[in-house]
């Protein structure tokens, strides 16, 4: 949501998830207490996939020598050499915190369902400017899609939370750099409570300080999935089902961001499916991942599911 006009909102509240919790209102601090948690319970979801000695993990990188450019992937012990599905998770952070030891809440009931789970990690801003990281994120595709192939991945999905939906949409903006049989591969994206429109948030100091972003009024609009003309080619991509979810305690802005990008897709011919989560906020809708029989985590591999019996 792109409200110029609009005076009398509160753009702070709008667009700090934390601030739209309806958890640990009996703390001082409801959105920091919600943030600290999801800290705490992902990084144990975490360091508790080390102790399971039936999943194994592969340390990669996909660029650099000395930077973030890492993927840890996770796979069933026993299965290294067998073919199997491929789902690569992307996590959040507003582009500038937050790492993969926080994005392993959706292993291990993937893994057990034998799937090979690839948790990317990324070079935060400053260090880079969002146009150099959506351009890395570039990159890591082209990387995921080789792997895939070398491990003969018999399908590929994907997921991305909060930034990392926003990064995600770069799959379906470049085209052309992945081929129309590696398309075929892929199966579901899941654009989890995401931000797509940057024209509001960079102004803002409180989520970009100092432009960390290395954004302008021009280049806000430019890196705005919300506003991409989507390629005329999408019906090549006819055989992926694209999922946007949004979280229940969600700000407006949140919620109608991912209600316009479901629209905007589908509009250019995408499959997909727009979705909004009965009592999740921001953070316990991935916390909740690491549950079998969770809301979302039944969701996720329900989709997962139909799409691969279709």
């Amino acid at each position: 949501m792109y409200n110029p006009q609009e005076k009398n909102i509160d753009l702070i509240r709008e667009y700090f998830p934390s601030y739209n919790t309806a958890r640990f209102q009996d703390q001082p601090e409801p959105n920091v207490a919600v943030q600290d948690h999801f800290l705490r319970v992902t990084s144990q979801h975490t360091q508790e996939l080390t102790t399971k000695s039936d999943i194994k993990v592969h340390n990669l990188r996909y660029g650099g020598t000395d930077d973030r450019r890492l993927v840890d992937v996770f796979y069933k012990d026993g299965t290294a050499e067998q073919p199997s599905p491929l789902f690569v998770y992307v996590h959040g952070g507003y582009w500038q915190m937050l790492d993969k030891s926080h994005s392993c809440s959706i292993v291990g009931p993937l893994v057990r369902r034998g799937y090979r789970v690839a948790v990317m990690d990324y070079n935060n801003c400053p260090q880079v400017t969002l146009a150099q990281l959506l351009q890395q994120f570039t990159d890591f595709l082209l990387w995921i899609f080789n792997y895939a192939d070398e491990t003969k991945a018999t399908e590929i999905s994907f997921a991305g939370h909060s930034a990392g939906a926003h990064l995600l949409a770069q799959l379906l903006h470049v085209p052309s750099l992945i081929s129309e049989e590696r398309r075929q591969k892929v199966g579901v994206l899941f654009f989890i409570s995401g931000v797509y429109d940057l024209r509001e948030l960079w102004q803002l100091d409180p989520v970009n300080p100092n432009n960390i972003f290395g954004l302008n009024a021009d280049s806000a609009k430019e890196l705005s999935p919300i506003l991409w003309p989507w390629p005329a080619d999408s019906p090549f991509w006819s055989g992926v089902h694209s999922h946007v979810i949004a979280a229940e305690h969600e700000s407006v802005t949140f919620i109608e961001q991912s209600r316009v990008f479901a629209k905007n897709l589908q509009d250019a011919g995408f499959k997909v499916t727009f979705k909004i989560f009965d009592k999740y906020d921001h953070f316990d809708i991935i916390e909740e991942t690491v549950l079998d029989n969770s809301p979302i985590t039944s969701y996720l591999l329900g989709a997962l599911k139909a799409e691969a019996s279709s």
